[in-house]
């Protein structure tokens, strides 16, 4: 499937003709972001088939940080948000431990178009906004665009992760049906800054958890394995991850007690090189 074939249906909705004309007509008087052109870039980088993971945010950059992806910007000054995910990487995946580079070294642009290719699809519940208002766009149409997305997704034969990110995304969690998938939750990550007393994105470990996924759903986990279903022994599977994961045994044991399923390699120099690889794939600098 494509996501020509997930959207084409919806944008031919009398919906989306009235969506069309309202931004249309938004753009002769005021300045709308991201720009025509790169509206559905989120789609254009990580194609349906790719897709493993979802990043769901609430809108664009209401300014020229917009560039089509979620949290992702072109510009040389870094949004709030995205330094605050930024920031959460570098502490959850220990870049300067496994690593052993700088922040600014690690992410020295705002560009994310990277993380596509590893199939995260960046994607906001509302696609465009006003310059300055951020909001201003929320319940014209672009609603049944994200629930053609979440419902096409939701029906994938393999995993996906969705991460939802603030209360308009955790809106879409009903709508993941299929107890195959996991969704996350965790606040927006602007929301610490408006609030620094209330729920805070910063810790969420999110990232974490991709990487430590992201093999088996690619299937590149190829090494052979313990099984450790969760759901059969979980004394038994905490066990081998003690004896043979120290450093990651506690981690991946609180996995076993949510009832993830996970699998660990027997091969655990060829896992961590991916795992390694994995982190490495968050940062911004180019190859």
């Amino acid at each position: 499937m494509t996501w020509n074939e997930v959207l084409g249906p919806v944008l031919s909705t009398p919906r989306m003709a009235e969506l069309k004309a309202f931004i249309k007509t938004e753009r002769q008087n005021k300045t709308i972001w991201p720009e025509g052109n790169v509206v559905f870039r989120a789609f254009d980088l990580c194609p349906f088939d790719n897709t493993k993971v979802v990043i769901l945010g609430q809108d664009p950059y209401a300014s020229s940080h917009a560039d089509g992806l979620a949290f992702s910007s072109k510009q040389a000054d870094t949004p709030k948000a995205l330094e605050v995910i930024f920031k959460e990487i570098y502490n959850d995946l220990n870049i300067q431990y496994f690593h052993n580079v700088t922040y600014d070294e690690f992410f020295p642009t705002n560009d994310l178009s990277g993380w596509c290719k590893e199939g995260i699809l960046l994607l906001n519940t509302v696609l465009t906004v006003e310059e300055g208002k951020p909001g201003s766009h929320k319940d014209k149409g672009w609603e049944i665009v994200i629930d053609a997305v979440i419902k096409a997704l939701d029906e994938k034969t393999h995993q996906v992760l969705f991460l939802l990110w603030g209360k308009d995304a955790l809106a879409y969690k009903d709508k993941i049906k299929n107890p195959m998938h996991v969704f996350l939750e965790a606040p927006h990550p602007a929301a610490e800054l408006h609030n620094p007393e209330g729920p805070k994105f910063t810790g969420c470990r999110h990232f974490s958890l991709i990487r430590d996924i992201l093999p088996m759903i690619k299937k590149s986990n190829i090494y052979r394995a313990a099984e450790l279903d969760s759901c059969f022994d979980k004394d038994k599977a905490k066990k081998i991850v003690k004896e043979q994961f120290p450093l990651e045994a506690e981690k991946i044991c609180k996995y076993i007690d949510d009832d993830l399923i996970i699998h660990v390699p027997v091969n655990r120099t060829g896992y961590f090189e991916e795992l390694r690889r994995i982190e490495k794939s968050f940062s911004t600098k180019k190859d």
